[in-house]
């Protein structure tokens, strides 16, 4: 995860296995909707909120992916039972991930992982 480091050419690291992170991929949903996310060789999914306004529109893109896809199979997850999900805002000029709130009102990117428990 790398959220402490201050370097500007750090990777990003999965935050369940510190994998370095793959590119963001433009996913088109089975609605037509595109995302911007990936997975992990862990089995992790994540996505990218650029603007941090619409993180319930992630959650629901990152069950999905995490699901290949199966909307239904996503809907049936129970929260911590069934799958782990990890938030954090992106610090872009610092290219790291943290948990830090930006302060009232204002709202940063923010990447969404989930991974299913064993």
């Amino acid at each position: 995860m790398h959220a402490g480091r201050r370097d500007h050419n750090a990777v990003l690291g999965c935050p369940f296995c510190e994998r370095p992170l793959r590119e963001l991929e433009d996913i088109t949903t089975k609605f037509g909707n595109v995302v911007s996310g990936g997975k992990c060789e862990c089995g992790a999914a994540y996505v990218y909120d650029g603007s941090g306004h619409n993180v319930g529109d992630a959650y629901v893109d990152v069950l999905t992916l995490l699901c290949n896809g199966d909307l239904d199979r996503a809907w049936a997850l129970t929260p911590e039972e069934d799958y782990e999900v990890k938030e954090f805002n992106y610090e872009s000029r610092k290219n790291r991930f943290s948990s830090e709130s930006l302060g009232r009102g204002k709202r940063s990117p923010v990447y969404l992982f989930a991974k299913m428990k064993k």
